[in-house]
């Protein structure tokens, strides 16, 4: 008697870049051998066996099911020696119709059966995993539609087109990561039109695949992260022509900010002849040698002449001086570091001009078409905002690093004007202070597939330009315009509070200290701050002490840890904004009174405090308890002390 025993080996080739994942072999089904009768116990007709009978097989093989005519034929199970099972239908000694072959580690095949091997509709599994194969085959390999998982969580699939073991023709693969690419394969790697998705990093691909790379027309999308509430989330995108997974070839850039760039492109960076179009329609050829951009202008006779982007090309009210930060680069480097810069300012200068007449109206009062200069009151809010004193450095430091004037009193003053171009040159050498020891180049995505690196349009060589765009992209663009503290928040504070500035300056000023040689200037700790409300007697049972210090901490990058809090320098800004919030406390007993409406002081102030909040006047309210806190405790405690 003879069963067939066929090779169906189901090993998945799999090669997608960023991963080498396998899904184990798919077992092997019995092949040609022949059978040799031991032992028959069952029914029989004519001398043969028929009908249902047991069958024991010399190598301890036997079948259990129906006989016809001396062969197995109708439903029945065979088990092998090494107890790999069939269940299901027999023609002719052969597994034929509707079967299901299972293993002892619990793998399993269940479907259609020809000759004794996969073939139609069926559902291969791996051991007692989620690992299958479900779909269409073809003498034992997975052929036309199906679809296959990958790992236990079910995370990992491909759901398509199948010839001879291979993904070929259309699919969906989804990655653990849940990246997915929908589109056409050939040997088992994404070639021809096909979508990836990449979620974990925001990013999309439609064009054109080979070898598992995009290659050829397409289009790549980076979303940028939405920061403002917006209901569409913004970002930057390409599409032209890639090689071997990089840009390469002519294609179009569009940034997020609303500019252009469309030309040449090798390995990822723009080189060659292109154009760039700004957010405001200004548009300018410009050549690009690996990445590093010059401007082409036309002289009277016609000839080109080309120059980095300069002074003509941002407007005087943006040039920037940032000499004492390139003094600190070869003599050979400092122009393409200056030029790397402009460059940078050049594609964000619609952002750069909301952002300074955003923060130079804070505090003042508004009149129709107002202009305002920004003051270091009103910076010292932005890098705030922004939390550039997160990153190790305070705010006392960065005056002395942006100082431009050699008057000691100067260095921290609050109404130090400050025009635009100075303070885009301030940004700069706040963002080398920052940012120059651990800048890196951009790091490529590690993401299925993809061997190519999304610049900012600064390449990282250039590192002033490199650490400017670190500080707009990680820092100023996501944060600022959302203010926060007590002097500008809401704005209408402000307006009221600055009314107080100018005498609380000068008691700030009288309690600061001389710094230690090589510094010239006079700041103030926290400590010191909390050694001034303990001489002006302000410590009440509403105002202590571990109230003004959850105040001073609440802006800190590390609040936890108070010792090392209290020895930082304030500068007046925050000063007065722990003077605010110690009104609200030390004045709440006018808000309790009046949340409750119901009078717990007889005092005139504390009726019209009532009366303001009854009416649903609340910062008019505000107003009152500031003047109640500066003329009935904070200037009078002064004058006791002899401070002012």
């Amino acid at each position: 008697m003879h069963l067939q025993r066929r090779a169906g080996n189901f090993k998945q080739a799999i090669s997608d870049g960023e991963q080498q994942q396998h899904n184990g072999y798919l077992f092997d089904l019995p092949s040609f051998f022949i059978l040799t009768f031991q032992r028959y116990e069952g029914e029989s007709k004519e001398g043969r066996f028929d009908g249902k009978g047991l069958a024991k097989f010399k190598g301890r093989h036997f079948y259990k099911g129906i006989f016809s005519m001396g062969l197995m034929h109708g439903t029945g199970v065979f088990t092998w020696a090494d107890r790999v099972q069939y269940e299901g239908e027999f023609v002719n000694n052969m597994p034929m119709g509707q079967g299901m072959y299972s293993w002892p580690d619990g793998s399993s095949y269940k479907g259609d059966v020809c000759n004794s091997v996969r073939h139609g509709d069926g559902t291969h599994k791996i051991g007692k995993s989620k690992v299958a194969y479900q779909g269409q085959w073809n003498h034992s390999k997975r052929h036309g539609k199906g679809t296959v998982y990958y790992n236990q969580e079910e995370t990992s699939w491909y759901k398509g087109d199948w010839i001879m073991n291979i993904r070929e023709g259309w699919g969906i693969r989804s990655y653990p990561s849940g990246n997915i690419y929908f589109g056409e394969w050939r040997n088992n790697l994404r070639n021809g039109e096909g979508t990836m998705r990449w979620l974990n990093v925001g990013q999309l691909y439609i064009g054109n695949w080979r070898d598992g790379v995009q290659h050829g027309q397409g289009t790549h999308v980076w979303l940028v992260k939405r920061t403002d509430g917006s209901e569409f989330r913004p970002s930057n995108q390409y599409t032209g022509n890639f090689f071997l997974g990089q840009r390469h070839g002519h294609g179009i850039f569009y940034y997020s900010s609303g500019d252009t760039y469309e030309g040449g492109w090798m390995s990822n960076k723009k080189h060659g002849k292109g154009k760039v179009t700004l957010k405001d329609g200004h548009t300018f050829e410009v050549q690009f040698i690996n990445d590093k951009m010059e401007t082409t202008n036309m002289t009277e006779n016609g000839t080109s002449i080309r120059h980095g982007v300069g002074e003509s090309t941002l407007g005087p009210d943006m040039t920037v001086n940032i000499d004492c930060i390139l003094e600190k680069f070869p003599l050979g480097k400092r122009d393409t570091e200056l030029k790397q810069v402009r460059f940078v300012l050049l594609r964000h200068k619609t952002e750069f001009r909301a952002i300074y007449r955003f923060y130079s109206r804070l505090g003042q009062r508004q009149t129709p078409g107002g202009a305002f200069l920004l003051s270091r009151m009103q910076m010292w809010r932005l890098l705030k905002d922004c939390y550039i004193h997160h990153h190790g450095i305070t705010l006392a430091e960065l005056d002395l690093f942006i100082r431009d004037n050699p008057d000691p009193a100067e260095v921290h003053s609050p109404f130090t004007p400050i025009m635009l171009c100075r303070f885009l040159s301030c940004l700069v050498v706040i963002a080398y202070h920052i940012y120059q020891k651990d800048i890196d180049p951009v790091p490529p995505l590690e993401n299925e597939g993809v061997h190519m690196e999304f610049d900012h349009s600064e390449p990282s060589s250039y590192l002033l330009a490199s650490c400017f765009s670190k500080l707009l992209i990680d820092d100023i663009f996501p944060n600022a315009m959302n203010v926060k503290g007590f002097l500008f928040n809401p704005p209408g504070h402000a307006v009221v509070a600055v009314d107080y500035v100018r005498k609380s300056l000068e008691v700030y000023q009288a309690y600061c200290r001389l710094n230690a040689p090589p510094r010239d200037d006079c700041t103030m700790t926290n400590r010191q701050m909390l050694w001034l409300y303990k001489d002006l007697k302000l410590f009440d049972c509403n105002l202590t002490v571990n109230n003004i210090i959850e105040i001073i901490c609440e802006e800190i990058w590390d609040p936890g840890n108070v010792p090392a809090c209290m020895e930082i320098e304030v500068v007046f800004l925050e000063f007065f904004e722990v003077l605010l919030g110690c009104a609200e406390i030390k004045c709440q007993e006018m808000s309790d009174c009046s949340s409750n409406l119901r009078p717990c002081l007889s005092s005139p102030v504390s009726l019209k405090w009532q009366q303001l909040l009854t009416k649903g006047l609340a910062l008019e309210a505000w107003i009152q308890k500031i003047h109640h806190f500066f003329n009935q405790f904070f200037f009078p405690a002064v004058d006791l002390l002899q401070l002012a």
